[in-house]
């Protein structure tokens, strides 16, 4: 069962008036491409209509939904290296 709004911002919105940043502010979006989680709430509703055209909006159950320090995880690269393959020997 769906229970939370996944919220992605794509368009920027540099050159809108204060009240649709400020209605991003109040979801905690501040930058492109960032994601946030909202319960379905009729506020998170009604400030996601506002900003319509701004984001894309998914519906995702609770089990799916992230933390600001799992999405960090998932973007650092792993440490270390790994060898691929060999070249000794290819001339």
């Amino acid at each position: 069962m769906t229970t939370h709004y996944k919220i992605t911002l794509h368009r920027s919105a540099i050159s809108l008036g204060s009240r649709i940043k400020d209605t991003l502010t109040s979801l905690g979006i501040h930058r492109r491409f960032q994601t946030v989680y909202h319960k379905h709430t009729p506020e998170a509703a009604g400030k996601i209509l506002k900003v319509k055209e701004l984001v894309q909006v998914e519906n995702v159950p609770g089990w799916m939904v992230k933390t600001k320090e799992e999405m960090t995880r998932e973007r650092q690269a792993k440490r270390g290296y790994k060898v691929v393959g060999e070249r000794r020997g290819v001339i």
